[in-house]
């Protein structure tokens, strides 16, 4: 077991402070044994996090949803792996992770990951379904799952649902406002929709420029240079029909349109500009949100959809080592995925403390973490997650072991290396 292994297990010894903990603590022993559930495994992450929405002062709860793909193309032991094209003639072989993160409408901070689900070639694995099917497709199990996290987790908060190019497609928009489900998409430049303002319709990559900057929402770091972000609207609807894909005898395709309502929607512009006014980057995002909520307040919501991937970042390269686990059993797995997620969960909330306790808790993990944290940063989640490691190292250390046991070996070992320490 190595360190990044064992940051959920050491944990457990708070346990005596929540029971959160302690359900940690078990989850990590047993994760290989199938009695343990992963709707159990899952019920200490929901607690928390509904415990942070519903004290937030917004009527709103961001909920950002993305796939990952994990990369398992060296571990020989796994039979169920996916197998998808890659860059060139190479394949991908994996799992497909997927998950929605919760996030602050007010400060952007993550939360929680409310649902995620695992896809291998035998099973797709959820915390909120036994019974998904493999066949379905990611904006099936989508509409699917935003339909539950609306009935069944208990939110008092209206769900923002905020999702990638991924999702672009008329068929969701006309299902998600059947449905009345909040939403937040950025859509690619190549569709049609009809302006009201203009009386005719037009590329969406042809319309946003006619948009002016609008409102300047912050100053962010991009690509190593300083930009403002600025976000403008326009009312658009959405006319034309939806595609379906159906497959021939002969294993070809053809297109079958569906033709739907109209969805009237806002079309928010939002672009990241250099210094000398250059558009550096830009995002074109579709809502059904109603106006009361500026465009500069989407524009912002938008932009703190980036906690997903810095989510999927903690557990693959800058926490967990997710691509690293030799679990053989897909289903172990999950039950591990869900247990470090934990930690993910309890990391964040104390980086969301202000009190004067957690800034010299925050402070104090990041000068034992081993890690850089840039000058105007205080701390990092992966600083505070490596900190926490060693921290609790420590303390389990010390209820081991006495102090003067701790005094004799180190004169062992300034014995054996012939230094003082």
């Amino acid at each position: 077991m190595n360190a990044k292994q064992k940051v959920a297990n050491g944990i457990s010894l708070f346990k005596a402070e929540t029971d959160n903990f302690s359900q940690v603590q078990a989850a990590w022993r047993f994760y290989n044994n199938e009695n343990v559930t992963t709707k159990a495994l899952q019920e200490p992450i929901l607690v928390d996090a509904l415990s942070a929405i519903n004290s937030e002062e917004s009527d709103y709860v961001l909920c950002a949803t993305d796939w990952s793909h994990i990369d398992y193309k060296h571990h020989h032991a796994k039979d169920d792996k996916i197998k998808r094209r890659s860059a060139g003639a190479s394949f991908a072989l994996g799992y497909d992770l997927q998950s929605t993160l919760a996030i602050s409408a007010v400060t952007g901070d993550p939360i929680a990951p409310l649902v995620q689900n695992l896809k291998t070639t035998k099973k797709l694995y959820s915390t909120y379904s036994d019974s998904l099917s493999l066949k379905v497709t990611h904006l099936e199990e989508l509409m699917g799952r935003a339909v539950w996290m609306n009935e069944h987790l208990g939110i008092t908060k209206k769900i923002v649902h905020i999702v990638d190019r991924e999702a672009d497609s008329v068929e969701l928009y006309r299902a998600f406002q059947k449905e009345q489900i909040s939403f937040l998409i950025r859509t690619k430049t190549s569709g049609t929709v009809y302006c009201p303002n203009l009386k005719k319709s037009l590329k969406i990559g042809k319309l946003a420029e006619k948009v002016a900057f609008g409102t300047n929402i912050k100053t962010i770091k991009y690509n190593n240079q300083a930009v403002s972000v600025y976000a403008n609207e326009i009312d658009v609807v959405i006319e034309r029909d939806g595609i379906k894909l159906e497959k021939k005898e002969d294993g070809t395709t053809k297109q079958i349109k569906i033709p739907g309502d109209k969805v009237p929607l806002r079309l928010i512009i939002e672009r990241l500009v250099a210094h000398d006014n250059t558009v550096v980057a830009e995002w074109l995002i579709l809502s059904n949100l109603p106006k009361e909520v500026k465009a500069h307040t989407l524009g912002l919501w938008y932009y703190y959809r980036w906690n997903i991937e810095s989510y999927f970042k903690l557990l693959k390269t800058a926490g967990f080592a997710l691509e690293q686990w030799q679990q053989e059993e897909s289903s172990a797995l999950f039950r591990r995925l869900l247990v470090v997620s934990l930690a993910c969960v309890l990391v964040w909330k104390l980086a969301r403390s202000t009190t004067q306790g957690a800034q010299e808790l925050q402070r104090f993990l990041v000068s034992i973490s081993g890690r850089l944290v840039e000058k105007k940063k205080v701390f990092t989640a992966p600083a505070l997650l490596a900190g926490l490691w060693t921290f609790l190292t420590i303390i389990e250390t010390i209820s081991v072991h006495s102090y003067e046991d701790l005094l004799r070996m180190k004169e062992e070992l300034q014995d054996i290396l012939g230094v003082m320490l």
